[in-house]
């Protein structure tokens, strides 16, 4: 295929819908912004190239069961096609074609986005390597995905070109290309249409960048940046305990398929039809579902496991199967030099909170070992080095309080004492000099089931659930309906922010984008504001939720947290030290042992050190060094 030299679309963009900012909701110090967006002149006189590249994959052969690094290693791999777009003064430069034709020199310097610029950069550093893209080239990375994450949008380029310039996109050909290599493109005759794809994805991918990116702070694109070089460092993985844990999960798995009667005849383990069958004979209810995280499985388990062994046998094998899976993923995924990339999706939710990726979530680890095997033991230091784990106390309920004006609350934390003893001591008649946890442990746990179940407008139904999963009680209904009365009306900060955010997004309602400001300087973007049966709904990151009072003090209390934490990983880096992983509000860092006891002090005090949007609110961490990673 021949490199075009120009790329028009065939749609232009749309205006972008001006926002509706709240105004005079929180005090001034919470209205602020504390870094200026560029205008759009400045965004445009960067030196901006897209880039997109095409890859070969199938079922034998894909990210999910390779990782990054093995997948672009396989034998089988093919980087076949690359797409670069630029807009100049001097006029557009655009190229699309094998990577072998591309002049790589030109971008020397300066910036590429990329929509999913790990995978992007990836593809660019093995090009490096193979010698076809010049080792010293030098770039500085963006990522459109991300950004336009963290702008409220759909993450995927088809979704943000929608949701951006209300341009429908089509990414069959890429579908297409499923299990086909190049060569298959050229003998099918879809060669210049997937060369057409391929510059789109760029073009598209530099309009999105041009048009948002001065809305998009520094300290979040540097957040981004940090995620993507935290996850390519990775962990180092203890390979002997892994393979001792594959053998023991092994063992569990083989048993268990004994005790189940329709494996005998060579069935599969998890068959709806023949476990519906089975316990019909029994005169016991089936679960509806068999996937990995039933809740009604787990509970069918847990109420018959231990009066039929084939259904604790068929418990042990969800259990150590899906365990074993995990580990087959790290095994896969293990570089030359012993260490362990995995997938952390900065702003996985609309509240800017990062969720797991690439089909293994470093965020939903087991707890606690099962079957005497310890996945988190398997996860240690790489040689020389010591881990430092620290995790910031009760946060989210701290930042409630901050947020609802609840001074009181404020001066009992200076105090050292728990959200949970504050709150019993504020609203429950608690007034005992000696410590709740030891003195009443009873009343604690209520008192820890009513902080972390009622704060965001939870019903009496709800707080049944709720106080049994959080604080082991089992309380009826008439209970719970007491207790979440009690807690509106000794409470009246908290549901005063929650009747001051339903107002302020009911009164946008058809508006195009609601903002809902936060203390650290940047927003949450509601978009698409309109009435449904069920109430209020917006669209966050492409999808359309219900958002009430309750659900919106939620929104911004999770999202002044995650900026805390976000803070911290800033001033971390800064303080030159590096985070291997992060989990909710728990920061691991690894340091070379021989300056442990020094680290871990500094990283105490940058875990607690206030950020200063957030002036008055105590912070808390538990900060312990280990040769493991351990909760």
């Amino acid at each position: 295929m021949k490199p075009e030299t120009n790329a028009s679309p065939d749609a232009k963009p749309n205006p972008e819908p001006k926002p509706i900012v709240l105004n005079a909701m929180f005090d001034a110090n919470l209205n602020a912004r504390s870094d200026e967006p560029e205008t759009e002149e400045q965004s445009h006189k960067k030196k901006v190239f897209a880039i997109d590249f095409e890859t070969y994959y199938g079922n034998e052969l894909n990210i999910d069961s390779h990782g990054l690094y093995h997948y672009l290693r396989d034998y089988n791999s093919s980087i076949y096609l690359v797409g670069v777009f630029s807009a100049k003064e001097d006029g557009n430069f655009a190229y699309v074609g094998k990577p072998e034709a591309m002049d790589w020199k030109i971008l020397d310097g300066h910036t590429l986005c990329a929509h999913n610029a790990r995978f992007d950069r990836a593809c660019f550093e093995r090009l490096q390597e193979l010698g076809i893209v010049p080792a010293e080239l030098r770039v500085n990375w963006v990522c459109t995905a991300d950004m336009v994450s963290a702008l409220g949008y759909g993450r995927s380029l088809k979704a943000a070109v929608e949701g951006v310039f209300g341009i429908s996109i089509s990414k069959d050909i890429r579908t297409d290309m499923k299990d086909r290599t190049w060569q298959d493109a050229v003998s099918l005759g879809i060669a210049e249409e997937l060369g057409r794809y391929c510059l789109k994805d760029a073009w598209y991918c530099y309009h999105l960048y041009a048009k948002l990116s001065s809305l998009w702070s520094d300290k979040e694109r540097k957040l981004s940046e940090m995620t993507r070089d935290m996850c390519d460092y990775g962990v180092y993985v203890d390979q002997k305990l892994l393979a001792e844990g594959k053998q023991k999960l092994l063992r569990v798995i083989d048993e268990a398929m004994g005790k189940i009667p329709w494996v005998e005849d060579g069935d599969p383990v998890l068959s709806p039809k023949l476990l519906k069958k089975e316990c019909n004979k029994y005169g016991i209810p089936a679960p509806v579902s068999l996937a990995q995280f039933s809740d009604d499985c787990t509970a069918w388990e847990e109420e018959y496991g231990d009066k039929y062994p084939w259904v604790g046998a068929m418990r042990d094998y969800r259990k150590a199967n899906t365990l074993y899976k995990k580990l087959i993923t790290m095994e896969n995924r293990i570089r030359p030099d012993g260490t362990f990339s995995y997938g952390l999706k900065y702003f996985g939710a609309h509240t800017g909170r990062w969720s797991g990726d690439a089909g293994f979530n470093i965020q939903n680890l087991p707890r606690v070992p099962m079957f005497g095997v310890d996945l988190r033991k398997m996860i240690v230091p790489r040689p020389g080095h010591t881990f430092i784990i620290s995790d910031l106390g009760q946060i989210e309920q701290r930042v409630l309080s901050w947020l609802a004006g609840d001074n009181n609350m404020m001066e009992e934390l200076e105090k050292g004492i728990s959200v949970y003893e504050a709150h019993a001591r504020a609203t429950m008649g608690y007034t005992d000099s000696e410590p709740l946890k030891h003195a009443n442990p009873d009343l604690y746990r209520l008192a820890k089931a009513r902080v972390l179940g009622l704060g965001y407008g939870a019903g009496a139904n709800v707080f049944v659930r709720i106080a049994k999963i959080l604080a082991g009680l089992d309380i009826s209904l008439l209970q719970a309906k007491r207790i979440v009365n009690e807690f509106r009306a000794s409470n009246r900060l908290i549901t005063k922010l929650w009747a001051k955010l339903e107002l302020a997004f009911n009164i946008n309602k058809g508006k195009p984008c609601f903002t809902l400001p936060l203390p650290s300087g940047r927003s949450i973007y509601y978009r698409n504001l309109a009435m449904t049966p069920k109430g209020m709904s917006a669209e966050v990151q492409g999808k359309r939720y219900t958002f009430f009072g309750g659900k919106l003090a939620e929104n911004l209390t999770s999202a002044t947290a995650r900026d805390v934490l976000g803070e911290i990983l800033l001033n971390l880096d800064a303080a030159g030290y590096r985070v291997v992983m992060h989990i909710h509000d728990e920061v691991v860092v690894e340091v070379p042992t021989e300056k442990v006891d020094t680290a871990l002090k500094d990283v105490q005090r940058i875990m607690t050190t206030t950020p200063t949007w957030l002036e008055g609110l105590p912070l808390t961490a538990e900060t312990t060094t280990s040769t493991f990673y351990t909760k």
